[in-house]
């Protein structure tokens, strides 16, 4: 389903609790960055300027993935459902939604983490480099997909 304004406070609060269970690759000074990066006020922001959707059982967000342009960004599933299937969903999903408008290709940032996961689903490693956010530095693989 299309992420709604209601879904923001439990949006913010499944990005950054996976975040801090999962992504162990990350220091402490990291992680606040982050945290900051997924605050309420941002996710707004990104429901507004991109196409969010959220993967809901039992009336629960249980994943959430966005695409703007053919960027994919926001992959997140719930740290304790990881492993599941659930990103794959999310992954086939939006790559369909891509289709729909007519997208050829959709490429994405990785973290170290979800790197496994993106090769296993057809994604290119294009180019690896250093991303820095507020001033604190972070690894970035961009990968790419072309859809068929």
């Amino acid at each position: 389903m299309k992420a709604k304004i209601k879904d923001l406070k439990e949006i913010s609060k499944l990005k950054k609790m996976t975040i801090e269970k999962i992504n162990k690759e990350y220091n402490k000074k990291q992680l606040v960055v982050l945290k900051k990066d997924y605050s309420v006020n941002k996710i707004k922001r990104n429901i507004k300027n991109r196409m969010m959707f959220c993967l809901v059982h039992n009336h629960g967000i249980l994943g959430v993935i966005d695409l703007k342009g053919n960027r994919i960004g926001g992959l997140f599933v719930k740290h304790n459902l990881i492993g599941m299937g659930y990103g794959r969903k999310l992954m086939r999903f939006i790559e369909n939604e891509a289709r729909k408008k007519g997208l050829k290709k959709v490429w994405l940032y990785s973290t170290p983490y979800a790197l496994k996961l993106y090769k296993k689903l057809g994604y290119k490693t294009i180019d690896e480099g250093i991303w820095i956010n507020k001033g604190v530095k972070f690894p970035e693989v961009r990968m790419e997909k072309w859809l068929k």
